[in-house]
């Protein structure tokens, strides 16, 4: 990590490459439905990581806005956000942005009840500190998640107990025969509203807890 950091051309972790096949297949008709998921929402991203592609999927989304949550690289995520803005996302879809230098459980529990749609891409167990702290941000999900909004996760081990989850495979625009996994975490509410344009194929429900 390390390494990565200081040639500033890699990711911190492989969630880099998830949150931005997870982007371009949200560009494809089969994916953008995520879009619908986004919209209007008060987006954020933990572990966000060196690269700015979940800001960029918020924004191709019409989010009301994006924070990007990175404990480690959140001066990268910076550059890498703005060079986004500046040089490729024109001006009629750019939304308010801010990065924060925070742990993730920390700013979860600094955030107010059922508020946001949350966003993690490669978050995975070996990453996280140890168990108890994972099923503290995993409360804390659900906890501030909004009730019409979803915890939209890409290649990560985070499952809230208690939300309805629905899973997803999707081939890597960019290598087609690579599949990456997705997974939405909701209440009852959110799928509800949703019902009418989620994908039907090559899915699977999941009560959790």
């Amino acid at each position: 990590m390390q390494v990565s950091r200081g040639l500033g051309t890699g990711f911190a972790a492989p969630g880099g490459e998830f949150t931005r096949a997870l982007f371009e297949w949200s560009l494809l008709p089969g994916g953008t439905f995520l879009h619908q998921l986004m919209k209007g929402r008060r987006v954020v991203e933990i572990g966000a990581g060196m690269m700015p592609y979940g800001y960029a999927l918020a924004a191709h989304a019409g989010a009301k806005n994006f924070v990007a949550v990175e404990p480690f690289y959140a001066d990268k995520q910076e550059i890498a956000q703005r060079a986004y803005v500046e040089e490729q996302l024109p001006e009629k879809l750019r939304i308010p942005r801010k990065v924060v230098e925070m742990d993730i459980l920390t700013y979860l529990e600094d955030e107010p009840d059922e508020l946001l749609c949350l966003l993690a891409c490669g978050i995975e167990d070996c990453i996280l500190p140890g168990v108890d702290y994972k099923l503290k941000v995993e409360r804390e999900i659900k906890r501030t998640l909004e009730p019409e909004a979803f915890f939209i996760s890409s290649h990560s081990d985070l499952r809230p107990d208690g939300l309805i989850e629905r899973e997803f495979v999707f081939p890597r625009p960019s290598n087609p025969n690579l599949s990456d996994r997705l997974r939405i975490h909701g209440a009852m509410t959110a799928y509800e509203l949703t019902e009418e344009f989620l994908p039907e194929d090559r899915d699977l429900f999941f009560f959790t807890g």
